[in-house]
Protein backbone atom coordinates (compact mmCIF):
# COMPACT_ATOMS: atom_id res chain seq x y z
CA UNK A 1 0.00 0.00 0.00
CA UNK A 2 1.42 3.66 -1.35
CA UNK A 3 1.94 6.22 1.36
CA UNK A 4 -1.68 8.03 1.60
CA UNK A 5 -1.15 11.74 0.22
CA UNK A 6 -2.54 13.26 3.48
CA UNK A 7 0.36 11.52 5.83
CA UNK A 8 2.85 12.06 3.12
CA UNK A 9 1.95 15.97 2.98
CA UNK A 10 2.15 15.21 7.29
CA UNK A 11 5.27 13.60 7.09
CA UNK A 12 6.96 16.20 4.76
CA UNK A 13 5.59 19.31 7.48
CA UNK A 14 7.49 17.10 10.73
CA UNK A 15 10.37 16.85 8.37
CA UNK A 16 10.80 20.59 7.77
CA UNK A 17 9.95 21.61 11.21
CA UNK A 18 12.04 18.95 13.41
CA UNK A 19 14.69 18.32 11.26
CA UNK A 20 13.52 14.38 11.75
CA UNK A 21 11.02 11.64 11.76
CA UNK A 22 11.69 8.75 14.34
CA UNK A 23 10.00 5.72 13.73
CA UNK A 24 8.40 5.60 17.26
CA UNK A 25 6.50 9.34 16.59
CA UNK A 26 5.58 7.69 13.65
CA UNK A 27 3.69 4.72 14.88
CA UNK A 28 1.84 6.43 17.69
CA UNK A 29 1.38 10.01 15.63
CA UNK A 30 0.03 8.12 12.60
CA UNK A 31 -1.50 4.68 14.86
CA UNK A 32 0.65 2.57 12.12
CA UNK A 33 2.74 -0.33 12.26
CA UNK A 34 6.49 -0.67 12.82
CA UNK A 35 6.66 -2.02 8.73
CA UNK A 36 4.46 0.86 7.78
CA UNK A 37 6.29 3.39 9.46
CA UNK A 38 9.46 2.10 7.84
CA UNK A 39 8.07 2.32 4.65
CA UNK A 40 6.51 5.44 5.01
CA UNK A 41 10.65 6.26 5.99
CA UNK A 42 11.70 4.42 2.91
CA UNK A 43 9.49 6.66 0.80
CA UNK A 44 10.91 9.80 2.10
CA UNK A 45 14.47 9.00 1.35
CA UNK A 46 12.96 7.79 -1.96
CA UNK A 47 12.13 11.45 -2.56
CA UNK A 48 15.15 13.06 -1.30
CA UNK A 49 13.80 14.60 1.82
CA UNK A 50 15.87 12.52 4.42
CA UNK A 51 18.31 9.99 5.29
CA UNK A 52 17.43 6.64 7.01
CA UNK A 53 19.41 6.41 10.44
CA UNK A 54 18.85 3.67 13.00
CA UNK A 55 15.29 4.40 14.73
CA UNK A 56 14.48 7.18 11.59
CA UNK A 57 15.71 9.54 9.56
CA UNK A 58 17.20 12.84 9.53
CA UNK A 59 16.55 15.33 6.97
CA UNK A 60 18.79 16.81 3.82
CA UNK A 61 18.34 19.72 4.55
CA UNK A 62 17.70 22.64 7.74
CA UNK A 63 14.33 22.54 9.16
CA UNK A 64 12.30 25.52 9.13
CA UNK A 65 11.86 26.81 12.16
CA UNK A 66 9.66 28.69 13.26
CA UNK A 67 9.94 32.74 13.56
CA UNK A 68 10.79 33.97 17.24
CA UNK A 69 7.34 35.13 17.87
CA UNK A 70 5.83 31.98 17.64
CA UNK A 71 8.18 30.20 19.08
CA UNK A 72 8.09 32.13 22.09
CA UNK A 73 4.78 31.58 22.80
CA UNK A 74 5.27 27.69 22.21
CA UNK A 75 5.51 25.83 25.42
CA UNK A 76 5.59 28.77 27.47
CA UNK A 77 4.96 27.60 30.65
CA UNK A 78 8.00 25.47 29.59
CA UNK A 79 10.43 28.02 29.40
CA UNK A 80 9.24 30.16 31.85
CA UNK A 81 9.77 27.42 34.55
CA UNK A 82 13.48 26.61 33.42
CA UNK A 83 13.97 30.95 33.21
CA UNK A 84 12.85 30.77 37.17
CA UNK A 85 15.85 27.84 37.73
CA UNK A 86 18.24 29.81 35.82
CA UNK A 87 17.57 32.90 37.85
CA UNK A 88 19.21 31.42 41.00
CA UNK A 89 22.43 31.18 39.30
CA UNK A 90 22.41 34.77 38.52
CA UNK A 91 24.26 37.09 40.96
CA UNK A 92 25.47 40.87 40.70
CA UNK A 93 28.03 41.98 39.29
CA UNK A 94 27.96 39.30 36.89
CA UNK A 95 29.21 39.31 33.21
CA UNK A 96 27.06 36.86 31.02
CA UNK A 97 26.45 35.84 27.13
CA UNK A 98 22.49 35.23 26.65
CA UNK A 99 22.55 33.16 23.34
CA UNK A 100 20.03 33.15 20.56
CA UNK A 101 16.31 31.77 20.85
CA UNK A 102 13.05 31.39 22.83
CA UNK A 103 13.89 30.08 26.08
CA UNK A 104 17.03 32.39 26.84
CA UNK A 105 14.51 35.11 25.75
CA UNK A 106 12.76 33.99 28.75
CA UNK A 107 14.95 34.34 31.26
CA UNK A 108 16.24 37.94 29.39
CA UNK A 109 12.85 39.30 30.27
CA UNK A 110 12.95 38.11 34.16
CA UNK A 111 16.14 40.17 35.66
CA UNK A 112 14.99 43.70 35.02
CA UNK A 113 14.30 43.97 38.69
CA UNK A 114 17.75 42.32 39.33
CA UNK A 115 21.46 44.06 40.70
CA UNK A 116 23.56 45.19 37.53
CA UNK A 117 25.25 42.66 35.70
CA UNK A 118 26.61 42.88 31.70
CA UNK A 119 24.74 40.95 29.52
CA UNK A 120 26.39 40.18 25.99
CA UNK A 121 24.07 38.62 23.38
CA UNK A 122 24.07 38.21 19.83
CA UNK A 123 20.28 38.25 19.71
CA UNK A 124 18.06 41.69 19.38
CA UNK A 125 15.23 40.69 21.24
CA UNK A 126 17.18 39.66 24.24
CA UNK A 127 19.26 42.59 24.40
CA UNK A 128 15.96 44.74 24.11
CA UNK A 129 14.57 42.61 26.80
CA UNK A 130 17.89 42.70 29.34
CA UNK A 131 17.62 46.29 28.84
CA UNK A 132 14.25 47.07 30.12
CA UNK A 133 14.59 49.17 33.68
CA UNK A 134 17.74 50.16 32.56
CA UNK A 135 19.81 48.71 35.46
CA UNK A 136 22.11 46.08 33.40
CA UNK A 137 24.89 46.69 30.48
CA UNK A 138 24.30 45.17 27.21
CA UNK A 139 26.54 44.39 24.72
CA UNK A 140 25.06 43.73 21.48
CA UNK A 141 27.76 41.68 19.26
CA UNK A 142 28.14 43.15 16.02
CA UNK A 143 28.50 40.88 12.45
CA UNK A 144 26.07 39.97 9.94
CA UNK A 145 22.26 40.20 10.49
CA UNK A 146 20.20 36.56 10.17
CA UNK A 147 16.77 37.84 10.37
CA UNK A 148 14.74 34.45 10.48
CA UNK A 149 16.48 34.25 13.30
CA UNK A 150 16.99 37.58 14.72
CA UNK A 151 20.86 36.81 15.91
CA UNK A 152 24.26 38.11 14.66
CA UNK A 153 26.83 35.96 13.63
CA UNK A 154 29.49 36.08 11.62
CA UNK A 155 33.88 36.80 12.03
CA UNK A 156 33.04 40.31 13.77
CA UNK A 157 30.90 38.93 16.38
CA UNK A 158 32.99 35.76 17.06
CA UNK A 159 36.13 38.68 17.27
CA UNK A 160 34.22 40.48 19.81
CA UNK A 161 32.69 37.35 22.07
CA UNK A 162 36.88 36.62 21.98
CA UNK A 163 37.64 39.48 24.12
CA UNK A 164 35.12 38.66 26.80
CA UNK A 165 35.45 36.73 30.18
CA UNK A 166 32.12 35.37 30.54
CA UNK A 167 31.35 33.74 33.83
CA UNK A 168 28.04 31.95 32.66
CA UNK A 169 26.86 31.44 29.01
CA UNK A 170 23.54 30.71 28.52
CA UNK A 171 22.49 28.87 25.35
CA UNK A 172 19.77 27.13 23.80
CA UNK A 173 19.69 24.25 21.96
CA UNK A 174 17.70 22.48 19.16
CA UNK A 175 18.63 19.12 20.34
CA UNK A 176 19.88 17.19 23.58
CA UNK A 177 21.42 13.63 22.49
CA UNK A 178 21.76 11.18 25.35
CA UNK A 179 25.40 10.81 25.08
CA UNK A 180 26.63 12.70 22.46
CA UNK A 181 26.07 16.14 23.50
CA UNK A 182 23.78 19.11 22.13
CA UNK A 183 23.16 19.93 18.91
CA UNK A 184 22.15 23.05 16.26
CA UNK A 185 20.28 22.88 13.03
CA UNK A 186 22.91 25.91 12.06
CA UNK A 187 26.80 25.25 11.77
CA UNK A 188 26.92 29.32 13.17
CA UNK A 189 25.77 27.34 16.46
CA UNK A 190 28.84 25.09 16.42
CA UNK A 191 30.77 28.21 15.64
CA UNK A 192 29.55 29.85 18.40
CA UNK A 193 29.58 27.24 20.99
CA UNK A 194 33.53 26.58 20.20
CA UNK A 195 33.92 29.73 21.19
CA UNK A 196 32.51 30.20 24.17
CA UNK A 197 33.85 27.15 25.52
CA UNK A 198 37.16 28.96 25.25
CA UNK A 199 35.64 32.60 27.10
CA UNK A 200 33.25 31.32 29.13
CA UNK A 201 34.08 29.66 32.74
CA UNK A 202 30.57 28.22 32.53
CA UNK A 203 28.24 26.88 29.79
CA UNK A 204 24.60 27.14 30.63
CA UNK A 205 22.10 25.18 28.40
CA UNK A 206 18.37 25.73 28.63
CA UNK A 207 16.13 23.01 26.47
CA UNK A 208 12.63 21.70 27.46
CA UNK A 209 11.63 18.25 27.43
CA UNK A 210 11.04 18.22 23.92
CA UNK A 211 14.92 18.76 22.98
CA UNK A 212 15.73 15.34 24.86
CA UNK A 213 16.73 12.41 22.58
CA UNK A 214 17.26 13.92 19.61
CA UNK A 215 19.97 14.73 17.50
CA UNK A 216 20.59 18.13 14.87
CA UNK A 217 23.03 18.67 11.70
CA UNK A 218 25.72 20.47 14.00
CA UNK A 219 26.99 18.87 17.51
CA UNK A 220 28.08 22.41 19.09
CA UNK A 221 28.69 21.02 22.17
CA UNK A 222 29.66 17.58 24.39
CA UNK A 223 28.15 17.47 27.41
CA UNK A 224 31.60 17.02 29.13
CA UNK A 225 31.66 20.99 27.95
CA UNK A 226 28.68 21.63 29.97
CA UNK A 227 28.47 22.64 33.29
CA UNK A 228 24.43 22.41 33.60
CA UNK A 229 21.29 21.84 31.69
CA UNK A 230 18.34 23.32 32.71
CA UNK A 231 15.12 21.70 31.85
CA UNK A 232 11.26 21.65 32.36
CA UNK A 233 10.69 18.36 33.76
CA UNK A 234 12.62 15.32 34.78
CA UNK A 235 14.44 13.59 32.22
CA UNK A 236 14.02 9.59 31.60
CA UNK A 237 16.45 7.66 33.99
CA UNK A 238 18.66 6.46 31.54
CA UNK A 239 18.85 9.59 29.71
CA UNK A 240 19.49 11.54 32.93
CA UNK A 241 22.06 8.84 33.74
CA UNK A 242 23.76 9.38 30.48
CA UNK A 243 24.20 13.00 30.94
CA UNK A 244 25.09 13.24 34.29
CA UNK A 245 27.58 10.41 33.77
CA UNK A 246 29.53 12.99 31.03
CA UNK A 247 30.29 15.21 33.69
CA UNK A 248 26.89 17.64 33.26
CA UNK A 249 24.74 18.48 35.86
CA UNK A 250 20.93 18.56 35.20
CA UNK A 251 18.26 21.01 36.74
CA UNK A 252 14.59 20.67 36.84
CA UNK A 253 11.72 21.63 38.70
CA UNK A 254 11.03 19.64 41.56
CA UNK A 255 8.76 16.78 40.94
CA UNK A 256 4.83 16.70 41.74
CA UNK A 257 3.94 13.47 44.26
CA UNK A 258 2.05 10.86 42.84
Amino acid sequence: MSLSHNRHKKLIEMVQTDGEVRIRDLMSHFNVSEETARRDIKQLEQDGLVVRVHGGAVATQQPKLLAISSRAVSLLAEKNAIAEIALSLLKPGQNLFFGGGSTVLALARRISMLPEMRIVTNMVDTAIAASEGGRHRVVLLGGDFNGDYRVVTGFAALRTLREQQIDIAFIGVNAVHPTLGVFDYEQGGQELAATLAEQARRITVLADHSKFDRSARYRTLPHSAIATIITDQKPAPDILTAIEGAGAEVLYPPQNPS
